[in-house]
């Protein structure tokens, strides 16, 4: 969405899906933290990965210094991209919903 939302119940639409997002993804790291400890330690490992392989494409000092400094946020990285990752699932099936509902 870009600029500001037209009304106000657009507005609350819009935060209500990313607190909901948010609380999803929390209660889902929960869960998994209880359950399933394996999948949030390859989740740990992948976001590592991800952030490794990006930063080895970008040149000497600047790779280095970015990937120490998003290492050093851990959990707070994955939590983000569990959350986008959320919001891109979500954001598609309901645009696939809105699609199917054209007459």
């Amino acid at each position: 969405m870009t600029g500001r939302p037209r009304t106000f119940g657009a507005w609350a639409r819009m935060h209500l899906f990313r607190l909901w997002t948010a609380v999803a993804t929390l209660a889902g790291f929960g869960y998994l933290w209880v359950n399933r400890p394996e999948w949030l330690t390859w989740w740990k490992r992948s976001v590592d990965e991800l952030v490794r392989t990006g930063c080895s494409w970008l040149p000497y000092p600047w790779g280095d210094r970015i990937e120490s400094t998003i290492g050093n946020f851990g959990i707070w990285v994955q939590l983000t991209l569990a959350i986008l990752a959320l919001r891109i699932v979500v954001g598609l099936l309901l645009m696939g919903v809105r699609r199917a509902r054209r007459p």
